[in-house]
């Protein structure tokens, strides 16, 4: 199909149902489309025959929303000079012989990642970029040994961040494996040996006395910031899922994070009571996003307003992510059901299978709202 690309063409795009995705190409730039998945993930695609090829190859360019329409074109047009090329095909192969392990993460996030959940990709690349590439991307990926690791990893441990060490050692082995699976090597030394990794199992559940503390609190805090924490307590999102909101995923009393915002690559929509509603900031006229200090980025919820927080209230050993645990104990103590409260935080969860055979969309519905409402009605008693 061929239509001329626009913003509006791009956001409005849907993939027939049954189908796993759909292309559209543009009138205006030969060989620039657009990939759309059922996942609801659009990135902009070049797609064309390199002169002296058989078959035409296809490239992403980058996701709709990371990349503009006229950076798409501009990229399409640099492409459809180079693949008209006879040298194209030659350099190629040399580039694509041995890539550096800098190289394997460019291919690795093209291929792979851009099908993930922003969430994922997001710290998967900040792991790679932060704690990987500096030290190892310049070396062939095919040269990249246990001992290497070993040596990234083992400071980190003797600072006691022994989570942090095992998503690094995770990161660097999905490359290393998909290096395998690519041809570029032949096993991954990685996955026989790992270090001892210390894991840290979290059961903090915060008292109602302490979410009221938390509640006062975030009064010390910006406008902005006081919102995104006092909705994080009442709707049991991921933080970084609730925090990339946009106002157009709030619709009739309900806020709606799409697949490729979820940890878990499966939407989730939580019921958004009347107390709720209260709590959200004033919508900005410059801006989409529903929790943002300057209308282009989010708001974070980083470790300067953790501090501050903590300042202002005394209380120990506590985390954002506690509130989705709060939540559910707290839910479970009131005999809500188990699959519904794990579909709440969407988790996945073997109870969960099988549900929408159970329960009508409407009934599953109804049913979350009413476990979203009490909970609501809980804080807004103990912060009352």
């Amino acid at each position: 199909m061929r239509k001329k690309l626009t913003a509006t063409l791009v956001a409005k795009l849907a993939v027939p149902s049954g189908k796993k995705s759909i292309k559209i190409f543009d009138t205006e730039v030969a060989g620039l489309g657009v990939r759309k998945m059922a996942t609801g993930i659009a990135s902009f695609i070049f797609e064309k025959r390199p002169k002296g090829a058989a078959v035409a190859k296809q490239i992403t360019l980058g996701r709709c929303g990371d990349w503009t329409l006229d950076q798409a074109r501009a990229k399409a047009r640099q492409l459809a000079v180079d693949f008209s090329s006879p040298d194209y095909l030659a350099s190629e192969v040399i580039k694509g012989a041995t890539p550096t392990f800098s190289d394997a993460v460019k291919l690795y996030d093209e291929l792979v990642l851009s099908q993930k959940s922003k969430t994922y990709r997001d710290k998967t690349l900040g792991t790679l970029k932060r704690y990987l590439i500096k030290q190892l991307g310049l070396i062939k990926v095919t040269d990249v040994t246990h001992k290497h690791l070993v040596n990234i990893v083992t400071p980190i441990m003797q600072r006691d961040m022994h989570p942090t060490a095992q998503l690094v050692w995770e990161a660097a082995s999905n490359i290393l494996t998909w290096a395998v699976r690519n041809g570029h090597r032949d096993d991954n030394p990685l996955i026989r040996i790992k270090p001892g990794f210390k894991k840290s199992q979290r059961d903090r559940v915060l008292a109602l006395n302490e979410i009221k503390k938390i509640w006062f609190a975030a009064e010390t805090l910006t406008p902005v910031h006081t919102a995104a924490v006092r909705t994080l307590l009442l709707l049991p999102f991921r933080k970084e899922e609730l925090l990339s909101s946009s106002w157009s995923e709030l619709e009739e009393g309900w806020l709606n994070v799409p697949a490729q915002r979820a940890k878990t690559s499966n939407p989730s929509s939580l019921f958004v009571s009347s107390f709720a509603a209260t709590q959200f900031p004033s919508r900005r006229n410059d801006s989409e996003l529903i929790f943002t200090t300057n209308g282009v980025v989010p708001t974070r919820l980083g470790s300067k307003v953790k501090s501050k927080l903590d300042s202002a209230l005394g209380l120990q050993n506590w985390v954002f992510h506690d509130f989705r645990r709060t939540f559910s104990t707290h839910m479970h103590e009131t005999n809500q059901p188990h699959f519904m409260i794990e579909a709440c935080i969407n988790h996945r969860d073997g109870t969960r299978q099988g549900v929408a055979g159970v329960y009508n969309r409407a009934e599953y519905r109804n049913q979350k709202q009413a476990v979203l409402q009490q909970w609501s009605d809980m804080v807004e008693a103990a912060v009352g």
